[in-house]
């Protein structure tokens, strides 16, 4: 019995947009977001229903509010411990993740300056969860397409005092690269 351990490297990168109301402290406020992220890392044992990864995160994120001239841009990064589910061993399956993340963000106004009364940068713990669909290509490619959520542990991830679980979200394509395993119990007549 081989307990050789491989691992699946996976490059994935994607984007997501979302509009919310009523996220910061004043009611009458609208804010709206546009999103940028992508990620890179690596996942064990793809052939196994549950799949562990360590991958690294980060994108871009600009929320505005036009009716008051309020604007806050937040680069952001994280490095991220994730254990994935696809419950199916098809070639289709759904898929779903929830991770631990430890991320850092630097929110910043118009002119890329530290907004007035909330720290330069952030760092934070945080969790998050993924679901969406997956198709196994190849014994070595697989595509998935996730809606990803990520809620850091913190009041001011743009910049401006909010929710005490504020989020970053969006769409993610991954696609996934398998090295696969050598198989060292081959008969010498193959």
């Amino acid at each position: 019995m081989s307990w050789g351990i491989w691992m699946q490297v996976a490059l994935w990168g994607g984007w997501g947009g979302h509009t919310s109301t009523n996220d910061l402290t004043v009611p009458a406020e609208r804010w709206t977001r546009f999103y940028g992220l992508g990620a890179v890392g690596v996942r064990f044992l793809p052939d196994k229903r549950l799949q562990p990864s360590l991958h690294w995160e980060g994108g871009h994120f600009i929320s505005q509010d036009r009716s008051q001239g309020k604007y806050s841009q937040t680069r952001w990064n994280a490095i991220a411990l994730t254990l994935r589910l696809r419950p199916l061993q098809k070639k289709v399956s759904p898929v779903g993740e929830i991770a631990l993340f430890r991320l850092n963000a630097w929110p910043r106004n118009q002119e890329d300056k530290a907004l007035p009364g909330s720290p330069a940068s952030v760092s934070v713990n945080g969790i998050g969860w993924g679901a969406g669909l997956s198709w196994r290509m190849h014994l070595w490619a697989e595509l998935a397409l996730l809606y990803v959520r990520r809620r850091p542990q913190t009041s001011y991830l743009e910049g401006v005092n909010g929710p005490g679980r504020d989020r970053i979200e969006g769409f993610i394509g991954q696609i996934s690269f398998i090295l696969q395993k050598e198989n060292f119990n081959r008969s010498r007549f193959q």
